[in-house]
């Protein structure tokens, strides 16, 4: 199957230097010497073949859609309709006009404003490409995930009061025959609205005759770019057009450290008893490792953080696991170190995962641009820490004087 957008390319560029030739001569008020009316005619005579060329592609692709999607044919694949991820995106890049595609198609109106276009991934793969599991990643795993639709998402917060107030809920005990009493709780709406975030990759003509290729640089490189950059957003972003991160959040509190970039045992106590929540994490930056495994000794002189170094398996502080993350910010800036319940962190996920390709860009060099694109947001559960007798939250962060 030859790619048509590839032979379009090469048609354009072969008509702007026959263009250029012809305009040159008329600058110079000239006619065309005989050497470059021999070069002009060869590339009209090129022009023509591959226009010829073009409109059999087509003719030949539209009848191979045609029965690709009859129902006599293959069931089992006219009700998967891809096979696989590598079948999809092999047709996404080599055969945009396939029929099938044009039911999948996505734009402005699917993924928000200034997306470019391209072909939603169906569900079964788009499930894979989404799915992270926590060796990939910290905060997805652990936070609160919701997927379907790509409208704004409101859920429930709670601006929090001295009140007995839970997750966005206000409780009383009534006595038997008293009269139920009005609340004044004051609630909040957490609005999520996905920003798109798209990853891209160049890859060789020779590789997109590759299905099973293609299938391994969506699934490797373009999926592990989307994760990585999410991951940094949900952990620092400052919520201009992309997810509001833990970091420099309004619920995280802030613990000052005894003595600039260093961690002592001083400020994992402070942070400690600032902290509320159930499934707490500590998220660290590599640097913070050295201290962690050396100097960090409590009270009668032991080092703090002893992971088993034999069987990999992670250390704890206070009963919770530590985690490395190459998001987190470097020692002497806020948040090097994290203490979070990250169950009271939200994402919302918008429509699913899209794939587009382009030969124009880099068409000489025979290069073809492929991008993965999705929505999503991010946001603390919280509009604050919890202003109990001695304020806490689901998020703690050392920070330096």
């Amino acid at each position: 199957m030859r790619n048509i957008e590839h032979m379009k390319g090469k048609m354009f560029q072969l008509i702007d230097d026959v263009r250029a030739m012809v305009e040159a001569a008329e600058t110079e008020q000239r006619a065309l010497s005989s050497e470059e009316q021999e070069k002009k005619e060869k590339i009209m005579a090129d022009i023509r073949q591959l226009e010829k060329d073009i409109a059999e592609e087509e003719e030949i692709q539209r009848i191979e859609s045609q029965r690709a999607n009859h129902p006599d044919n293959d069931p089992e694949k006219t009700q998967a309709e891809w096979r696989s991820l590598g079948e999809f995106a092999y047709t996404v890049i080599n055969n945009p006009r396939d029929e099938r595609l044009q039911r999948r198609e996505v734009g402005s109106q699917t993924m928000g404003e200034g997306s470019e276009g391209g072909y939603l991934v169906p569900t079964q793969f788009s499930d894979q490409i989404l799915t992270v599991s926590p060796d990939e990643a910290v905060i997805r795993p652990r936070a609160n995930v919701f997927t379907g639709g790509e409208a704004d998402f409101k859920i429930p917060a709670l601006k929090y009061s001295d009140n007995n107030m839970y997750a966005g809920a206000s409780v009383t005990w009534i006595d038997e025959g008293d009269v139920k009493p009005q609340t004044d709780v004051e609630f909040k709406q957490i609005t999520l609205q996905p920003y798109e975030i798209a990853a891209h990759v160049e890859v060789t003509d020779k590789l997109l005759r590759n299905a099973n290729m293609v299938e391994q640089v969506v699934r490797n490189q373009l999926r592990g770019a989307l994760i990585d950059a999410e991951e940094d957003a949900f952990l620092t972003g400052n919520g201009v057009g992309k997810p509001r991160g833990v970091i420099g959040s309004d619920p995280a509190i802030g613990v000052t450290r005894e003595d600039d970039n260093k961690v002592q045992y001083d400020d994992l106590v402070n942070m400690f008893a600032r902290f509320r929540g159930r499934r707490g994490v500590w998220i660290a930056n590599r640097g913070v490792l050295p201290q962690l495994m050396t100097e960090v000794k409590d009270g009668d002189g032991r080092i703090l953080w002893q992971p088993n170094a034999r069987d990999g398996q992670p250390g704890s502080i206070f009963g919770l696991p530590v985690v490395m993350s190459d998001h987190s910010p470097d020692m002497n800036q806020t948040g090097s170190l994290v203490l979070a319940d990250l169950s009271y962190y939200l994402i919302k996920d918008g429509v699913g995962v899209a794939i587009a390709a382009s030969p124009h860009m880099k068409f000489t060099n025979n290069i073809t641009i492929i991008k993965a694109f999705k929505t999503v947001d991010g946001k603390p559960w919280l509009s604050g820490p919890l202003p109990t007798s001695y304020e806490t939250s689901p998020f703690v962060q050392l920070e330096n004087a």
